[in-house]
Order: structure tokens, then C-alpha cells, then sequence
């Protein structure tokens, strides 16, 4: 009977993440993320205030338990996160404008409606923060850097935010291909002909 009932909680945590998860989407998708209350979050998940506050501290946490999530599918090795060679960029490129497609027309959306707003700088906090967790990860297995750790991690986040920006705006004669295969003749410094 006891593993019956952690596995109903474990069923209903994960439904509780996902639920919250998709509210907050849609809301995202409507409005820009400073304007959205936790009432309203709480309302479009249908999940209980006081159940929000047993997985979240608030709606920022919310936020970056899903940027989390997204950079957890990707899975990102640490050779194509910090971008060392023209086939770890590659990867990269393909692994997140993969699921950027998957979900293009949400995506863009919560894009539009939050790039003026708080969101973009919480993204971009959560992305140096993810860097700077994994670089003291290589460091402690012996990667040494040329540059300053702090340094390299801004630079990093801002470029993956660019080319997510570029490849959302970009006009529909550019497919995902052609895109990689731009980006990295960039990388390159590979401009003219």
C-alpha cells in the first residue's frame, strides 16, 4: 500500500509541474511576464495557491524551473556548451533549434510579447548561472580558462540569446540548416566570398 501512495504522489507532483508549467506558457504567450500575478498562474494551472507554494517560492522560480527543464532536454554536454570547436557549435545549434521548432509558434509568441520586458533579463541571468554551475563543473575536472570565467559566461549567454533572437525573426526563406550552416560560417569569420 505504502508504494502505491509515493507513487500517486510522484503522479501528482509531476502532473503539478506540468500543469504549472503549461499555465504559465499560455500566460507568457499573452502577456509579459511582469504583469502576470500568481493569482492568474494559479487560475489558468488550476492548482491551489497553497500548492504552488510547496514547489515554488514564487513566480520567478517558476520561470527558471522551466528554463531548466528546457535546457534539460537539450542535454547539453559541456564541449557544446562553451562552443570549442565548429562541430560542438553545430551541435548546439541543432539541439536547441530543434526544440525551438517543435514549439516555433508558442515560442515566438512569448518572444513578441516579453523581448521588452523583464523576461529577456531573467533569461539571461538564469543562462549565466547555468554557465557558471557547469563551468566550475569542468574547471574541477581540470579545464583551465584564458579568460575570465565571468567574462565568458555573459558573453556566451548573450550570443545564445542573439541567435535565438536572429533565427525567431529571421524571414521564412532561411531553414534550420541553411541557419546552422550561417551561424557557424560567422563563427568562421567566414563572411564573403
Amino acid at each position: 500500500m505504502e508504494l502505491l501512495n509515493e507513487k500517486s504522489e510522484k503522479l501528482a507532483t509531476r502532473r503539478t509541474y506540468k500543469l504549472l508549467k503549461a499555465g504559465l506558457f499560455h500566460l507568457l504567450m499573452e502577456m509579459p511576464f511582469e504583469k502576470i500575478s500568481l493569482t492568474e498562474i494559479c487560475t489558468r494551472s488550476l492548482v491551489p495557491r497553497s500548492t504552488f507554494y510547496r514547489y515554488f517560492e514564487d513566480k520567478h522560480d517558476l520561470l527558471c524551473y522551466c528554463f531548466q527543464i528546457f535546457f534539460d532536454e537539450a542535454n547539453l554536454e559541456e564541449d557544446v556548451l562553451y562552443l570549442r570547436n565548429v562541430d560542438s557549435m553545430k551541435e548546439f545549434l541543432w539541439k536547441i533549434l530543434r526544440i525551438m521548432e517543435q514549439n516555433r509558434a508558442a515560442i515566438y509568441k512569448i518572444y513578441e510579447t516579453n523581448k521588452d520586458g523583464a523576461f529577456m533579463e531573467i533569461f539571461r541571468d538564469f543562462l549565466v548561472q547555468l554557465l557558471t554551475e557547469k563551468l566550475m563543473v569542468s574547471e574541477a575536472k581540470g579545464c583551465r580558462l584564458k579568460i575570465s570565467p565571468s567574462v565568458l559566461t555573459y558573453l556566451l549567454a548573450d550570443l545564445y540569446i542573439s541567435i535565438a533572437k536572429c533565427y525567431l525573426e529571421s524571414d521564412s526563406s532561411c531553414d534550420m540548416e541553411e541557419f546552422v550552416q550561417n551561424v557557424c560560417l560567422f563563427a568562421d569569420k567566414d563572411f564573403f566570398i
